[in-house]
């Protein structure tokens, strides 16, 4: 597991924040359970980007958003790409060695969740949470065209940043946030305008950009536009954070979780995971359920209220294996008092046959009858270790199978907890592919 540690930082869920979640596609089609943060989903709160790369977030922390796992604008925007499979990949599990990772922070790693102790058992859980995630520096989407104030077409950003570099510095002043990097830019170049002010405009003043590609810090010289607002842009689409719904897999005796089952991306056409500075959970409200068909993966709908008193825990890891953190107090108490405490099963303990997920689809906890009808011990892709099948009536009249927004949910077979599902198979929502849950500790 790979920990990244940083300081909280309390932001706002800005409605300027673009949502977009990248497209991926392996050797299979399938999509991946929950569409939380991939291509259009979940951090869509409603609205639309008027950039056109998915949605973006309205609600404010403290107050309630409705969210939405689902497949969204995927169709629109390639999702029959590929090999012309009887599956797709929505997602993607980028290797964590791909991860975006600052070279002043401090990392830790260790293969389990509990400081590289071996766990023999956790609570199995199968709740859904709201999940919400802030950038390390400021994610770049994408670059564009600008229109100055005399009318001129321009893209000063164009091949100097790309998508999934990290925003870390201006002219040496450290930013953030979209706000922190829209300020250090206008305060530079207001500054250059009042010494240059009696001189020639040909002269245009440049702004030192620091960011982080791949992990490596490098620069680029821009040279900003001012449009007729007055203000000065340098043609970069923006974002820092991401939210949306997803499943806690499991936990320890002192709180330390593991859920989805699979990294979190950059939402770009980079491929990476998310280098985030700071995540949390939240309690959230189920209030749809879109049923799965062949060609069509359902999705699921919720409110989650993004404020102190719906807060569940921390999270600090981000890993191609699932997301990590640690339960609050009094939410760990209270889901102990309830779940089951299940021994974990390693790999060769896990056979095809009859088998439950747990989840909290139908509104409250229940365990769903499946069928894993395949084990791949040596996966290259450890999302997709099994194979399994819905054979519960129940939750196939409920949600037609297997749905996105129920990545992480909870496998267990003979008394053991074995896996996590991951993916759901587009011509075929009974079907899907599940983690095993010795990849995830």
């Amino acid at each position: 597991m790979r920990k990244f540690f940083g300081k909280f930082v309390s932001v706002t869920l800005a409605a300027v924040v673009i949502a977009m979640f990248a497209l991926s596609s392996d050797d299979k089609w399938c999509s991946r359970v929950d569409k939380a943060f991939d291509e259009s989903a979940l951090g869509s709160f409603l609205n639309e980007s008027k950039a056109g790369y998915g949605r973006y977030a309205t609600g404010l922390p403290g107050q309630a958003a409705s969210v939405l796992a689902d497949s969204g604008e995927n169709g629109e925007n390639g999702e029959n790409v590929g090999n012309g499979g009887t599956e797709q990949d929505i997602g993607q599990t980028a290797d964590t060695a791909s991860t975006h990772r600052a070279t002043d922070r401090d990392y830790e790693e260790t293969d389990k969740i509990s400081d590289g102790i071996s766990v023999e058992g956790v609570y199995a859980c199968g709740r859904l949470t709201g999940i919400y995630e802030q950038t390390e520096g400021v994610l770049v989407v994408n670059t564009t065209e600008v229109t100055d104030e005399d009318g001129k077409k321009v893209n000063p950003a164009d091949k100097k940043v790309q998508c999934g570099d990290y925003i870390i510095s201006v002219n040496g002043r450290t930013v953030a946030d979209k706000e922190e990097l829209s300020e250090a830019v206008n305060d530079i170049m207001k500054e250059y305008d009042e010494r240059h002010e009696d001189e020639s405009n040909e002269d245009k003043s440049t702004v030192n950009i620091k960011f982080l590609r791949g992990g490596e810090k490098m620069s680029a010289d821009i040279t900003p536009v001012r449009m007729d607002d007055g203000r000065y842009y340098m043609g970069i689409w923006v974002k820092d954070d991401l939210a949306g719904i997803g499943t806690i897999t499991y936990y320890t005796k002192d709180g330390r979780f593991g859920a989805l089952g699979h990294g979190i991306g950059d939402g770009t056409q980079s491929g990476n995971l998310l280098y985030a500075n700071s995540g949390d959970l939240y309690s959230m409200k189920l209030t749809k359920i879109k049923k799965g068909k062949s060609g069509a993966p359902g999705e699921i709908g919720g409110v989650v209220y993004f404020g102190k008193k719906s807060h569940i825990g921390t999270l600090d890891c981000n890993s191609n294996l699932g997301i990590y953190g640690q339960l609050d107090s009094d939410e760990l108490s209270e889901y102990a008092a309830e779940d089951t405490y299940y021994p974990v099963a390693g790999k060769d303990e896990i056979h095809t046959g009859r088998a439950q997920m747990i989840s909290e689809i139908s509104g409250k906890l229940e365990k769903y009858n499946l069928e894993i009808t395949n084990i791949d011990k040596k996966a290259t892709d450890t999302n997709k270790g099994m194979e399994l099948k819905v054979t519960d009536d129940r939750l196939i009249e409920l949600s037609g199978g297997i749905v996105q927004g129920t990545s992480g949910s909870p496998i267990i077979q003979d008394g053991k907890i074995i896996g996590a599902v991951t993916h759901v198979f587009v011509d075929d929502p009974t079907g899907g592919y599940g983690i095993c849950i010795d990849e995830m500790l």
